[in-house]
């Protein structure tokens, strides 16, 4: 059997407490991540990154679980260019991992193993969506590199400065609250072949390879946050020393007019 499975990435974190609430008619067969029975042929994970995964994937179930889920979001925008999807088909007398298809045995383990495929395909949409963030937050980084090697200096005003600071820092906060994505399921520990196909999927969405990727992206954020605040610093700094030179300047000027005028009233 074929079964279609489909990601959409929510830009807001999800409450599962709250989307629960929205799905009491139905059947809770795990709480977390939450996974919602809609019927014997459809079922939907939702997670607390913002990834929800359709499996099999259905328009307008799709269209219902979505709407029920931004009643309970601050933020409902779905990142679209992050979608993702994949075919899982069952009943094969081996378990394979090809292009945007999986294959696997029935057995009894069923359930567990569709829930690890669907939380493995959310992780990979989130950081998809993170990867994106990262990328743009060095984008803003790309004017003040041209500056420095061309000029030796950032001549950029300070609130465009901070504007990237702060969008930098954001997108740094965002990778880091989202770390419990990446955790690693409980059912791994009781089942080897449960463990073979979560290291299997890891592969197949080269996971950890991008985590590694993500992780050296953030720290050169990091490091140029850094950089661009001791700009500011030096900024703020000179400007002070700007300020007493004048203020020296204007006593001193203060003090030659009383001079002055004493040496007349004098004479």
């Amino acid at each position: 059997m074929r079964l279609p499975f489909k990601a959409w990435y929510f830009r807001s974190t999800i409450d599962e407490e709250q989307v629960r609430k929205k799905f009491q008619e139905f059947t809770i067969e795990f709480l977390d991540p939450l996974v919602i029975k809609i019927d014997d042929s459809h079922r939907v994970m939702v997670t607390s990154f913002g990834a929800v995964v359709f499996f099999s994937f259905d328009e307008e179930i799709a269209k219902l679980v979505s709407a029920r889920i931004t009643e309970t979001l601050q933020d409902s925008l779905v990142i679209k260019e992050v979608e993702d999807r994949l075919i899982v088909d069952t009943g094969k007398d081996e378990e394979r991992f090809l292009h945007n298809e999986v294959w696997l045995k029935d057995d009894d383990t069923m359930p567990i193993r569709m829930r690890i495929i669907a939380m493995l395909l959310a992780q990979s949409v989130a950081l998809d969506h993170l990867e994106r963030e990262a990328d743009n937050a060095l984008q803003g980084f790309t004017t003040y590199l041209n500056e420095l090697r061309e000029r030796g200096k950032i001549r950029m005003p300070a609130r465009k400065i901070l504007k990237n600071i702060g969008f930098a820092m954001q997108t740094r906060f965002m990778v880091l609250n989202n770390v419990a994505l990446f955790d690693k399921p409980a059912e791994t520990w009781e089942s080897e072949s449960i463990e073979n196909l979560y290291q299997g999927m890891q592969d197949f969405f080269d996971i950890a390879e991008r985590q590694e990727v993500l992780a050296t992206k953030l720290d050169f954020i990091s490091e140029n946050t850094r950089m661009l605040f001791e700009v500011l610093s030096s900024r703020k700094s000179h400007y002070l020393e700007w300020i007493v030179i004048v203020l020296i300047a204007v006593e001193i000027i203060g003090l030659g007019a009383v001079e002055v005028i004493r040496a007349l009233a004098t004479g």
